[in-house]
């Protein structure tokens, strides 16, 4: 399984990398579509569940965030959401009256999903069209991955006390404070590159410390729908890796407070 993950990280990181310095369209587009893909797998782990979820609702959240991101026109979030979700109480009206029962679960949970990929998952994108923003997102995407690694190797060496036994039982605390303490040491490493213009060496163990602390609350919480629905991944999607929303969870909680970061403390 190792061998397997390391061989397709060793294809896709490339691919991704020249997303990112391409920027633009192209790298919009290829979130969007991801977070698309990521809403389908996380409705049908709810089908799974035995929870019927309004997907339009879904998808509509997720494509009124990035078209806001993209547009840059911020304003739209509230409105458009306030139209979805009228729309969305007209849809359990009419589940209730044709015998659906407890429609007003399945419409809070697309609700979340959509709101959860959509506002989180545009922040990839607004990081990349800040100043400099290739260079931003493969620094926070470096500290994720640092965080993850050295969580996995730390844990699998170290561990003995579970993080969250009923939610994810091969996480462990020597797993996260391994992470804890090595993703700042990375980030301040890259603050003191002669390349780094806007990342200072506190800024950049600041983000790697909040990156690695709050990132794992990402990965638990996809962990807890799940066991709900009794699945090991979201889906088969990328071999070792399992789905779209499986190598996303820690990213998009990451991006969006680094994003908020970066824009208060550094720009």
């Amino acid at each position: 399984m190792l061998r397997t993950r390391a061989l397709v990280a060793a294809v896709a990181l490339p691919v991704l990398t020249g997303l990112v310095l391409l920027g633009g369209w192209v790298f919009a587009l290829f979130v969007f579509a991801a977070m698309l893909l990521a809403g389908w797998e996380y409705r049908a782990l709810w089908l799974k569940g035995q929870q019927t979820l309004p997907g339009w609702l879904i998808y509509g959240l997720i494509a009124l965030a990035f078209a806001a991101t993209w547009l840059e026109e911020p304003g739209w979030r509230t409105p458009g959401l306030i139209a979805l979700l009228i729309a969305g109480m007209f849809q359990a009206i009419w589940d209730m009256e044709h015998g659906r029962a407890a429609p007003i679960i399945g419409l809070a949970l697309a609700a979340f999903g959509g709101v959860y990929l959509g506002w989180l998952g545009s922040t990839l994108v607004a990081v990349r069209m800040l100043e400099r923003g290739a260079y931003l997102v493969i620094f926070l995407y470096g500290c994720v991955i640092i965080a993850d690694t050295a969580a996995y190797f730390v844990g699998r060496r170290f561990g003995r006390h579970k993080m969250s036994p009923r939610v994810s039982p091969k996480k462990t605390w020597e797993g996260f404070a391994g992470g804890v303490i090595i993703t700042p040491i990375f980030g301040l490493l890259v603050g003191w590159l002669p390349a780094s213009q806007i990342i200072t060496p506190l800024h950049g163990a600041l983000i790697g410390l909040l990156i690695s602390l709050i990132g794992p609350v990402g990965d638990l919480g996809e962990s807890i729908i799940k066991r709900q629905a009794g699945v090991k991944d979201s889906s088969n999607l990328i071999p070792g890796h399992g789905g779209m929303l499986d190598r996303t969870d820690s990213v998009l909680v990451s991006f969006a407070v680094g994003y908020y970061y970066l824009l208060w403390f550094v720009l």
